[in-house]
């Protein structure tokens, strides 16, 4: 095989019964994940703070919890795999991976999970319901291509590794509900995480290095005869989609970052 190429899809690779299971099993694992182990985590480092909220609000609370427990996760098993995993490169066109495959298949189940849980047991969203709608179903979209095909799976994996910031967004809409002031020492550890973190994946590995290292690939016609064209259109459709909202995104957290650190308002 060429170091541009692809490489055979064996017969060892899991049937598409196992990363159908790997979905549903994600949906459920949440929904145990929201129910029992939010509350219950939060009831034990919270206590009263947690505890005094109306019923509404801890669901919200809840959610949070679930979704943090599943983006530290899918977001570092994702950095494992790009830094650590040797079996793909991002010159790699074709190759059944199933660690990627199954945290697509993670992703997706969770994006299910979590918009059912928002409109059934939570009703409301930080962002907007109806930002927080298109946002899910792009994800699910694209993660749902992801576990489907077996194209470019350095890419790919990229899609899941944009959580890996999310569990500092998830703790700072936990810690405002709770009544921490943003001048807290809490609050700023976390402010500075979420800021280090967001940079690292969707600023460096999302945009700068994903471009450099996929614009070579572009200008050869192997991609576009080896690669399934759904990939493609993933790709060049949902990458820019995420780099816009990333960059708008980074900009306000450095901006309410700054605001935060030299103590010019209580919130933001």
């Amino acid at each position: 095989m060429s170091e541009t190429g692809a490489l055979p899809i064996t017969d060892k690779s899991p049937s598409s019964a196992s990363y159908l299971t790997t979905v549903l099993s994600a949906i459920v694992v949440y929904f145990c994940v929201f129910k029992v182990v939010s509350p219950w985590l939060l009831r034990a480092v919270f206590g009263k703070r947690y505890v005094s909220l109306p019923g509404p609000k801890r669901k919200f609370l809840d959610e949070a919890g679930a979704c943090t427990c599943f983006s530290t996760v899918m977001g570092c098993w994702s950095l494992y795999i790009h830094y650590l995993d040797t079996q793909i490169n991002s010159t790699l066109l074709r190759y059944d991976y199933p660690p990627v495959r199954h945290n697509c298949c993670i992703l997706l189940g969770f994006s299910i999970a979590d918009l059912i849980a928002k409109f059934v047991f939570v009703g409301e969203s930080e962002m907007g319901m109806m930002t927080f709608i298109i946002h899910h179903l792009v994800t699910a979209t694209i993660s749902c291509v992801g576990a489907c095909t077996t194209s470019l799976p350095f890419y790919v994996n990229m899609g899941p590794m944009l959580e890996f910031s999310n569990p500092f967004l998830n703790m700072r809409t936990i810690l405002k509900e709770l009544g921490f002031p943003a001048l807290s020492t809490p609050y700023k550890i976390n402010g500075i995480l979420w800021l280090l973190s967001f940079f690292l994946v969707r600023i460096v590995i999302t945009i700068f290095v994903a471009w450099y290292k996929f614009a070579p690939l572009m200008l050869t016609s192997e991609l576009y005869e080896q690669v399934e064209a759904i990939t493609l259109v993933a790709i060049f459709t949902g990458g820019p989609f995420f780099n816009i909202l990333s960059v708008y995104w980074f900009i306000k957290i450095w901006q309410g970052t700054l605001k935060v650190l030299k103590g010019g308002q209580k919130n933001i």
